[in-house]
């Protein structure tokens, strides 16, 4: 067996191997621009008939062509490594091109090229990509070369263009989690951790709690839930049956008919005013003997007793020193909460916020110049340290149980988070397809 033949070199008439590649890829180039501009665009119509019209087109359109791009491949023949296989050869063409046509669509559509919107540019270009297939499949090693050659500087260009096309990977970050790259601050709070470790280890944004658990007082609530009594049913104590009452696990009847009921995370006394059977359950951080004492004062409530409740007449009260009383909605009752707002995650909770400078920060509170843009916030349930940096305020709020030094060393120090950070602990846009992906992946990396 002889060697390949090189067709690039030949020349005279139309005979000659030379003429007959610049024929076929000629003709490959008009089969591949007319089946873009004129081909598929003319199947539009059909999906006001239903997808199985859409179907049927996209066949017909698929065999007319690959029967077209087998004559070329038939009259051809002595050019291309697979003319005894016009239809291996065919096949190739219509769907390589047609791969490399979709990636190109899409790829000049991203780069701002948009081709495909464009006859003229598509007229033009769409059938580059079944001349670059079909210049793979040439004989000799030059054609190739040169088609191969020119694939990789397209795809090469195109690698470029991608990843200076469009908003940057940290851009995309920031859109989806609708936030402004001014205000993205992080801080480290000594003895705390992050609630969200997106951004590793101590550091963080938003709020953080205490490294350790033990740190975290109990939680102290009480609530006083009046309902019917349920038919006859009965407790473990005798006592009637009430939809509000808890889980028992153990329960005792003390002197007066108060009979007391413990629970998993709640305890208290459950008594009988009338028809209707009443609970006064605390957290389990709520002595024993206060929630007696709390039983003992128990009356029906009052407009003074709960001025902002329209019908206080069907709700119960107690005289509980230190608690703050408040209506509840669902059960209807009234909880206690203890009045310096002590005692649960929230009193040690630390959270770091930053805003755009204007608002007023001392709506309801008491503020406390301390200069160099650095404020003192004093609220009921909170404190914080704010301070003005540039266009920002940078704050650091705590529970009343967090220390004021610590929330001003955290607002001193916190920082804008870095690049490298930021695209840490933000997630990237769902639904991204492969070029979405890649151009991210070029982004981050050039």
């Amino acid at each position: 067996m002889g060697a390949e033949p090189d067709v690039t070199g030949a020349r005279g008439g139309p005979s000659t191997p030379g003429w007959r590649v610049l024929a076929q890829l000629g003709a490959v180039w008009l089969l591949g621009s007319a089946l873009l501009t004129t081909g598929i665009p003319a199947l539009a119509p059909l999906l006001f008939v239903g997808w199985g019209a859409v179907l049927f087109g996209l066949l017909v359109v698929a065999v007319l062509v690959a029967g077209l791009l087998w004559l070329i491949a038939r009259s051809t023949a002595s050019v291309t490594v697979l003319g005894t296989r016009p239809g291996l050869w065919a096949l190739l063409v219509l769907v390589g091109g047609l791969a490399l046509a979709r990636l190109g669509w899409r790829w000049t559509d991203e780069v701002g090229l948009s081709v495909s919107s464009d006859a003229t540019l598509t007229l033009l270009l769409g059938g580059v990509p079944y001349v670059l297939v079909a210049g793979l499949l040439l004989r000799g090693w030059r054609p190739r070369l040169a088609a191969g050659l020119a694939l990789v500087g397209l795809l090469g260009l195109g690698l470029v263009a991608l990843a200076r096309s469009g908003p940057d990977e940290l851009t995309e970050r920031l859109r989806y989690a609708a936030q402004d790259r001014r205000t993205a601050y992080v801080v480290e709070v000594p003895g705390y951790r992050p609630i969200d470790p997106a951004y590793g280890g101590e550091l963080g944004a938003g709020e953080f709690s205490p490294a350790d658990p033990a740190a975290v007082p109990p939680a102290r609530h009480v609530n006083v839930i009046a309902g019917p009594v349920v038919d006859d049913v009965r407790g473990e104590c005798g006592q009637p049956h009430l939809d509000a009452a808890p889980a028992v696990d153990s329960c005792a009847t003390e002197p007066g008919g108060a009979v007391y009921l413990r629970g998993v995370v709640e305890h208290g006394y459950q008594v009988t005013r009338g028809d209707r059977g009443v609970v006064v359950l605390g957290s389990l951080a709520v002595d024993r003997d206060v929630l007696r004492r709390a039983t003992r004062t128990l009356r029906p409530a009052t407009a003074v007793d709960l001025p902002t409740e329209e019908r206080p007449d069907d709700l119960f009260v107690v005289d509980l020193p230190g608690y703050r009383a408040q209506p509840l909605g669902i059960p209807r009752g009234v909880g206690y909460a203890p009045a310096d707002h002590s005692g649960g995650a929230a009193s040690v909770r630390v959270a770091l916020h930053v805003t755009f400078a204007g608002q007023d920060l001392c709506f309801q509170a008491a503020c406390t110049s301390e200069g160099a843009g650095l404020t003192y916030v004093r609220r009921e349930d909170s404190h914080a340290y704010v301070l003005r940096r540039g266009d920002v305020d940078v704050g650091v709020t705590g529970g009343v149980s967090v220390g004021r030094p610590l929330l001003r060393d955290a607002a001193l120090a916190a920082r804008p988070a870095s690049e490298d950070e930021l695209l840490r602990a933000l997630p990237p846009p769902p639904d991204r397809d492969l070029l979405d992906r890649l151009r991210a992946w070029l982004q981050t990396r050039t």
